[in-house]
């Protein structure tokens, strides 16, 4: 269904957008490490700062509402394909979304309750690797918007 497709590919970029920089974190302060360098470009600069700083990707309810719908899309996408066989249809824009929208979820529920405590394999799978997953999932909802119709895209 287009539906379905217009959401995987919108909300499999904006929960790897909320994955990169929802805590006003960005690629040297993560895993790359603190020493890399990189040469100052201002319109870069200009979007990290408004991405990192107080912006709709911090807003609790749009993470919460992003990262739901996400994960639920992509449950949806894995049995009814945009165009081709049901289950392998779309398998990577669907494991995108889950995965990302876990992530958004997992994060949500991590920074607002005293009480969560996340499994170490949950742990280890999503917080420690949001990077990866948010990069992985734009670069899928890109790519599943340029070749729609695709098998396993």
């Amino acid at each position: 269904m287009a539906q379905f497709y217009c959401l995987s590919v919108i909300l499999s970029v904006l929960c790897g957008l909320i994955l990169i920089y929802s805590q006003g974190e960005s690629f040297s302060d993560d895993s790359f490490g603190e020493t890399a360098e990189r040469k100052s470009i201002p319109a870069f600069e200009k979007i990290q700062e408004s991405l990192a700083g107080e912006s709709l990707f911090s807003n609790e309810l749009f993470r919460l509402v992003c990262g739901a719908l996400c994960f639920v899309t992509g449950f949806v996408i894995f049995f009814v394909p945009y165009n081709g066989i049901s289950v392998i249809g779309d398998l990577l824009p669907s494991f995108a979304c889950l995965f990302a929208g876990a992530g958004v979820l997992l994060g949500y529920f991590e920074e607002k309750s005293d009480s969560f405590v996340m499994p170490d394999f949950l742990e280890n799978a999503f917080s420690s690797n949001r990077l990866y997953i948010g990069i992985g999932s734009m670069l899928v909802g890109i790519v599943h918007f340029i070749l729609p119709g695709v098998p396993l895209l």
